[in-house]
């Protein structure tokens, strides 16, 4: 009875219709998880400032911010997307940027999964890697104090569409995309280099030259409608004493030890993981062209994007560190599912348990991380009123445990 239980347990598949659905059921599962830990009491995000509701008066304030402060002003899609929604629904500004950055950040995953099955990945796969998405600390907490996300989800969606469009060679819809990803966010730009020298190959439609031409086309129509911009809005010169003044925040991220702990810490959190199992695959003995491809294009955006966020922004806006994400937030189960596998297998840890000098060194590593963000974390006044302490035990203590895993295999 068990055995034939068991066959037909194989044998059940998933019906067409919710196999199709499943990618928009999980995407809004997320959004709402992700509105709800930001909506929790006694909890300090953007949304509700410690309350059990939306704190309108902050959001308003955040959003008149963004539209007058020059740095922001540049970049007005956002802002505009939340003004028109307020007007069409008669309702106030604050709840129009819930409404406006939720539906963006749960359409970013839809367009993640699309992207990935783009790239040849399985449901499963496509599916893996918008949880890992979701599940990345700049977009788990993407409202909480210090991250304070604003132009992101827009800013994502747009790349995701330029990406698909780049993958697929539809350059009609490259082109727009990607200017608009630059218009909401200049960072935009830092992608494109990977791009051009790292990214699998497309069918050649065009010579080298012309590929090249309109690879970069976006950064011309972008500079066109950036300097139409700063005259029409009489914007020159206030950008100019902004950009002048940047390079100051350098010294900021490290005066003092809080603000290295946290500078440092955020970097961690965006990038740490990602950064850890990159070296992990690029170290195996057969690592093929296209998994090459995809590491070495995040890490030229890495090289690119974080001595510039250490330069000229304030390091504890972990978001700023994710662009290079990307490149691996596509490709992720792709690449890295021989690594996570080591995590969810049983063998693992019967193997650790075995292990006594293993025992001792996961144990050790524990310590250390229970050390620092229970203690040194917390008391710098880091990780308060949020959940940034907790997500950082856990992820060193994943980390420690496929970090000894990898050891006991190659014993």
């Amino acid at each position: 009875m068990g055995t034939k239980s068991l066959r037909l347990f194989r044998k059940v598949t998933i019906p067409p219709i919710l196999s199709k659905g499943l990618p928009w059921i999980l995407s809004l599962s997320f959004t709402l998880f992700i509105y709800q830990i930001h909506m929790t009491p006694n909890v300090d995000s953007m949304l509700n400032e410690n309350n059990d509701r939306l704190s309108l008066v902050f959001l308003k304030s955040q959003i008149r911010y963004h539209q007058e402060f020059a740095p922001f002003a540049r970049r007005p899609l956002t802002s505009s997307l939340i003004e028109t929604t307020t007007q069409l629904f008669d309702i106030p500004l604050g709840q129009a940027f819930v409404w406006v950055n939720f539906i963006l950040l749960f359409c970013s995953g839809v367009l993640l999964y699309i992207l990935s099955r783009a790239l040849h990945a399985s449901q499963k796969h496509g599916l893996l890697n918008m949880t890992v998405y979701f599940l990345s600390f700049s977009v788990l907490f993407s409202f909480f104090p210090p991250v304070f996300s604003y132009d992101e989800p827009l800013q994502y969606c747009l790349i995701l569409l330029a990406l698909w469009a780049f993958v697929l060679g539809r350059w009609w819809f490259y082109v727009p995309f990607f200017t608009l990803a630059l218009i909401c966010r200049e960072t935009s730009v830092l992608l494109l280099p990977a791009l051009f020298f790292f990214c699998p190959e497309k069918k050649p439609s065009h010579t080298p030259l012309q590929q090249f031409a309109v690879l970069f086309l976006p950064l011309l129509l972008y500079g066109l409608f950036i300097g139409y911009y700063l005259e029409s809005h009489d914007l020159w010169g206030v950008t100019q004493n902004e950009m002048n003044s940047r390079f100051g925040c350098f010294l900021e991220n490290f005066e003092n030890p809080k603000n290295t702990v946290e500078s440092l810490t955020s970097l961690f959190l965006t990038l740490g993981p990602f950064l850890y199992l990159t070296v992990v695959v690029l170290k195996r003995k057969t690592v093929s062209a296209y998994q090459k491809k995809w590491l070495h294009a995040f890490l030229l955006t890495v090289a690119l994007n974080t001595p510039l966020v250490f330069l000229t922004s304030f390091a504890r806006e972990a978001r700023l560190f994710a662009l290079p994400l990307f490149f691996l937030w596509p490709v992720f189960a792709q690449l890295f599912d021989k690594e996570l596998l080591l995590l969810v297998q049983w063998k693992t840890y019967i193997q650790l348990a075995k292990e006594y000098r293993h025992i001792l060194i996961l144990l050790g590593l524990t310590l250390f991380n229970y050390l620092f963000c229970f203690q040194i974390y917390q008391k710098l006044r880091l990780g308060e009123n949020n959940y940034f302490t907790e997500y950082l035990f856990v992820l060193v203590l994943l980390l420690s445990i496929h970090f000894i895993a990898k050891r006991l295999k190659t014993f």
